[in-house]
């Protein structure tokens, strides 16, 4: 099937752009307002659709050309400005003319990693494609390019972590398709990649694959290259239709344990497995067994509604779960990531952010406080051979001298003798407002119990790079072995041990507020290594507080195991502890149900509720009396919901 047109050269003033060198001419110069207009009069021409609507928007913004957005150009454009801008343009009205959502979703492929690469190489496609026979046009796609790995370079320097895997191949494919080098900048960032792609994937670059006026031929090309440098599974036959694809499609929604013709009409499509629970509940008692190996065809986004599995099973994925690699997970201090003069600037950021915040936190942090030291009744055991003096059996001793001296010592409250451990989501999504009241909850709380006397230690968990790190550069170099498990480099932070006092702690949760700390999370292991730490400790009681606002979520490890991988590990090891461990475990979600998976949880709907929450959840656990405390493995006490 052919693909849509090229567009034609007269149809667009873009296709005779100058040079980014040459200055504007000044009337051109003297309106940005007149620039927009013509923007968009070319983008609609090109596109050729009279209802495309470029928009310009202000702030931070990040291109996309499947939208009709671009940045804001100043009123004086500079010529830098203008050949950008038209770059984006020129990228949005192609990908508009040429581009087929259909045909695109259906030679999508199915895993993560594929994806990304499969939507990069169609807007390459349509770019190329496109300005074949526009010179202007390729100078401004060029110039485009350059301005946003300029942009990169200055930020994050030139590394793997810098770039992924899945766009480093991307921008080699563009090499080979347009068959001109990459904009300078462009070159400079993919040279940590360059030995990797000129052994692995250049070769498998054919040149008869790419067939640029044919969007599903060209889908199939790019089938065949995922195939080969085994990113895609499955090999794509170049003569199937799009009716095979389509039986293929159906075919794979099919559960895979269907074991008869019965079994696989009970079974049937996930949304024919509801209708039927739905009709006959009883029916769903009778085939529990069945609904249980089907269950990995529900829904795979994290955090959706999900049965929990019986004991037996958590404990098989505990077992189950695996890591590819432990040789680049790093346990750090904040000392060891940043000077001790970047860690006081960090924490002076952090201060000026809080406002009247901390005024807030320190309101909770007083009642808790309260409530703590009025449990401290104050007990004394008499008439022992050491200790305090005591006076008030003095006259004994003066009408009696043979009488011996009489001692007290006062008796220690329960609570004294704990160890609280918070554990901070240190994720991307906790990146703004989130971090820094999740930090100044932590400092402020852990100064309240350390006056009570009850140890703190504060923990931090996210990884140390982006879409797997050197774990996924050796997984790759071992030949992309399936079902590697967990596929990302973990880096746990103590940002204040149990023995550390407050005073000293203090300006290391300033390294919270450091640009490009945050990344993904793994929480089950962020969660065996913080109660691993507390198993150690000599408190009587020890007490678990996990501050989250999401699902587990590592782009390279759910890309390449079995759906679930993070989440199911997650629920087995809260189980082992809630159900075997003496460490009593609370959670409070931020705009997320973690009530799902914790018995004893919290839900908050917005930050600013995350003090309340967590000295609530504190405060009840204090006091609880001992008793009411785990039993038989179970928690007495039903779960409750903050905010």
């Amino acid at each position: 099937m052919a693909d849509k047109t090229q567009p034609q050269s007269g149809a667009t003033s873009t296709d005779a752009a100058e040079p980014v060198t040459k200055p504007v001419p000044e009337p051109e110069r003297a309106s940005g307002e007149t620039f927009k207009r013509s923007i968009s009069v070319c983008a609609r021409a090109m596109g050729e659709d009279n209802a495309l609507n470029v928009e310009f928007v202000e702030g931070d913004f990040n291109f996309d050309a499947k939208s009709s957005k671009l940045a804001n150009v100043p009123d004086t454009p500079t010529p830098a400005d203008i050949a950008v801008t038209r770059g984006h343009s020129d990228s949005v009205a192609l990908f508009h003319h040429l581009h087929d959502s259909g045909i695109h979703k259906k030679h999508q492929p199915k895993s993560f990693a594929a994806q990304n690469i499969f939507a990069m190489a169609e807007q390459l496609r349509c770019e190329a494609h496109g300005s074949q026979n526009l010179p202007g046009v390729q100078k401004n796609l060029d110039a485009s390019m350059q301005k946003h790995y300029s942009h990169v370079l200055a930020n994050k320097g030139a590394s793997r972590d810098t770039m992924p895997m899945e766009e480093a191949i991307a921008l080699k494919l563009r090499e080979k398709i347009m068959q001109r080098p990459l904009p300078p900048a462009a070159q400079k960032i993919l040279e940590p990649w360059s030995d990797w792609l000129d052994e692995m994937v250049a070769p498998q670059m054919r040149d008869d694959q790419y067939v640029l006026d044919d969007q599903a031929d060209f889908a199939k090309g790019i089938h065949k290259l995922l195939q080969r440098i085994r990113i895609e599974d499955a090999e794509v036959d170049p003569d199937y239709t799009d009716e095979d694809q389509e039986q293929e499609e159906e075919d794979a929604e099919e559960p895979e344990s269907a074991g008869n013709d019965d079994s696989e009409t009970e079974e049937g499509s996930q949304e024919q497995q509801e209708t039927a629970d739905e009709r006959n509940t009883a029916e769903e008692a009778d085939t529990e067994d069945t609904a249980d190996e089907s269950m990995d065809t529900q829904s795979e986004e994290p955090g959706s509604t999900w049965r929990p599995l019986p004991g037996s099973q958590q404990a098989s994925d505990l077992q189950e779960y695996q890591v590819f690699t432990r040789e680049f997970d790093e346990v750090v201090k904040p000392q060891d990531l940043c000077s001790a003069e970047e860690l006081g600037l960090l924490r002076g950021t952090l201060d000026t952010h809080v406002g009247d915040l901390q005024k807030s936190v320190g309101r909770f942090a007083n009642r808790l406080q309260r409530s703590l030291l009025a449990q401290q009744n104050r007990s004394w055991d008499f008439d022992l051979e050491e200790g305090q003096l005591d006076s008030a059996r003095l006259t004994r001793v003066l009408t009696d001298p043979m009488q011996p001296l009489s001692f007290k010592q006062e008796q220690d409250t329960e609570f004294r003798d704990t160890v609280v451990t918070l554990v901070l989501d240190n994720s991307g999504s906790m990146h703004g407002r989130s971090i820094r009241v999740a930090a100044v909850c932590a400092d402020i709380l852990s100064s309240t119990l350390e006056r009570c006397g009850v140890r703190v230690e504060i923990l931090g968990f996210t990884t140390c790079a982006w879409k797997g790190g050197q774990s996924r550069e050796q997984w790759v170099k071992a030949g992309y072995p399936a079902n590697p498990g967990r596929l990302n480099d973990l880096r746990h932070i103590i940002y204040k041990s149990a023995d550390m006092p407050w005073r000293r702690a203090r300006r290391n949760l300033g390294l919270m507020m450091r640009k490009g700390l945050l990344k993904e999370n793994i929480d089950g292991e962020a969660l065996l290594w913080a109660h691993g730490r507390l198993r150690a400790r000599p408190e009587q009681r020890k007490i678990l507080m996990m501050i989250s606002d999401g699902a587990p979520i590592d782009d390279s490890t759910l890309s390449t195991n079995p759906g679930r991988f993070l989440e199911r590990h997650l629920r087995a090891v809260i189980h082992m502890i809630e159900n075997q461990s003496p460490v009593e475990m609370v959670a409070v979600g931020i705009g997320h149900d973690v009530g799902q998976y914790y018995n004893r949880a919290a839900t908050i709907v917005d930050v600013s509720q995350l003090a309340s929450a967590m000295t609530e959840q504190l405060a009840d656990l204090f006091a609880q009396p001992a008793s009411n405390r785990k039993k038989s493995g179970r928690i007495r006490h039903p779960s409750r919901r903050a905010g």
